[in-house]
């Protein structure tokens, strides 16, 4: 019997010597990465990444139970400062964890942290955005900090199965894209990207103060001018007229000066504009956008909107900022919906 103890105890002692030496051969750290080609635009392949209630339905960990994990967002919720936090009780290879944006350069790079607080474990992401003629391209690099010698352990044991999450949420991902036809809808006072073409409008110019109601007066007056020349000098069918869009070049607070052009899109560019009509072009390029639904005394609060969403997330502005209306009504007390455009320095 005791030959059998001394037997034990020295398996057992030779099991403790090779856990504390088994470490020294094992990882410091997990380094994974995964790429993947995708047919949509840039602007919609970023937005899923930087907006986290949208990463919150694909990405890393967060969805490989959805059942039974909780997820919570913290404000601002997109770009730079955005985090959530998920909690699983049941899994504990899910377990808890936090996630949160440290770095978002639009369309470019966005540089992320994770921490596996079950594990004391301090992940970095960087995911890399690439416009491609078909689609975009992207890559998402994870990398752990190096492990204290008896966490070496987890690499391990979880550096296959993190690379399989990882290549599961981006397959997910390209499955969420395929599906997502529409924009997004978005909510009173959320801001979006999204990728604009060239619009040529007729329009009429116009040069007031900063005042809501005054830009509204000659909004009115420049929008009938306008809509009374294409139906009778163009030959316009009033079905055939777009939705009116005003267009800024100057918008002085300080000064408060303000040029801005107040008409309809066109597709002929052969128009020969009257002294007072000119045929004008809005740029194509990268922008963010927020829906419209105000009254004339508070046309301009969708341009603040996007000025201060901007601020918050180290968003470049152009001097290209405008406008489109679904219909302007004559009354000060009824409702203007619509959408406002910011285009973005990238």
């Amino acid at each position: 019997m005791r030959k059998i103890l001394n037997v034990f105890l020295f398996i057992l002692f030779l099991l403790i010597i090779a856990g504390c030496i088994l470490p020294y051969f094992l990882p410091k750290n997990i380094e994974i990465s995964a790429s993947k080609k995708l047919t949509n635009p840039i602007s919609e392949v970023f937005l899923e990444f930087n907006d986290l209630e949208n990463f919150g339905s694909w990405g890393l960990l967060t969805e490989q139970d959805s059942i039974n994990t909780r997820i919570n967002y913290f404000s601002p919720y997109k770009g730079k400062g955005a985090s959530l936090t998920w909690k699983n009780k049941k899994n504990y290879e899910i377990g808890n964890g936090e996630f949160k944006i440290l770095e978002s350069i639009i369309n470019k790079k966005i540089k992320a942290q994770i921490i596996f607080v079950n594990y004391g474990i301090l992940c970095s992401e960087d995911i890399y955005f690439k416009s491609l003629k078909e689609g975009t391209y992207i890559k998402v690099s994870l990398k752990t900090q190096d492990f204290s010698y008896f966490k070496r352990i987890f690499a391990y044991l979880n550096a296959e199965n993190l690379q399989e999450i990882l290549d599961e949420s981006l397959n997910r991902l390209e499955l969420k894209l395929n599906k997502k036809n529409i924009p997004q809808q978005l909510k009173l006072g959320e801001s979006d990207f999204i990728d604009k073409k060239n619009v040529q409008l007729l329009v009429v110019k116009n040069e007031t103060t900063t005042d809501s109601e005054e830009i509204s007066k000659n909004l009115h007056k420049s929008f009938h001018t306008v809509n009374q020349y294409m139906v009778d000098s163009l030959n316009y069918s009033l079905l055939d007229i777009k939705n009116p869009i005003v267009y800024y070049t100057n918008f002085d607070t300080i000064n408060k000066s303000a040029t801005y052009y107040a008409g309809y899109p066109v597709n002929n560019l052969d128009i020969i504009p009257n002294d007072n009509i000119k045929l004008i072009s809005i740029p194509s390029g990268k922008a963010i956008f927020t829906p419209i639904k105000t009254t004339n005394l508070n046309l301009l609060n969708s341009k603040y909107t996007l000025d201060s969403y901007a601020k918050e997330n180290g968003i470049k502005l152009k001097n290209q900022f405008w406008q489109e209306f679904n219909d302007f009504p004559t009354s000060n007390d009824d409702e203007i919906r619509g959408n406002a455009f910011y285009l973005i320095i990238e």
